[in-house]
């Protein structure tokens, strides 16, 4: 089963990337990586938009088998004003599904350029 297309993202968008799972826990991986949205270019905020619509497309079944299995879990949070925030799109994979660009953006945080030229960002 593939999840469903995330929702455009704005200057309100707030990605959470978190890594979860496995055998041991260490509290320092388990912090989400937050990407503010309105703190990135129209052209970076384009270069999430497709790494998480690769990421969607991937089978998430998959991801909630296995005991000591690692997954990635995606929000996306719209904040409303300084109060009020809801999440808008949830999405779980498994760690081994997750696209090279998602892998190097919850370890590095570096939010890439899109260059519009519809390339495979993998």
């Amino acid at each position: 089963m593939t999840a469903e297309s995330p929702p455009p993202l704005g200057p309100d968008s707030v990605l959470a990337i978190r890594r979860e799972g496995g055998l041991a826990h260490f509290p320092g991986l388990a912090k989400p990586r937050r990407i503010r949205c309105a703190e990135y270019s129209e052209g970076q905020r384009r270069w999430l938009a497709r790494m998480l619509a690769e990421a969607a497309a991937h089978d998430t079944s998959e991801a909630l088998s296995g005991a000591d299995r690692r997954v990635f879990r995606l929000d996306i949070d719209e904040e409303h004003d300084a109060t009020r925030v809801s999440t808008v799109w949830t999405l779980i994979l498994a760690e081994e599904q997750a696209p090279s660009a998602l892998v190097s953006l919850w370890q590095g945080g570096q939010v890439e350029e899109d260059d519009d030229t519809g390339e495979h960002i993998d």
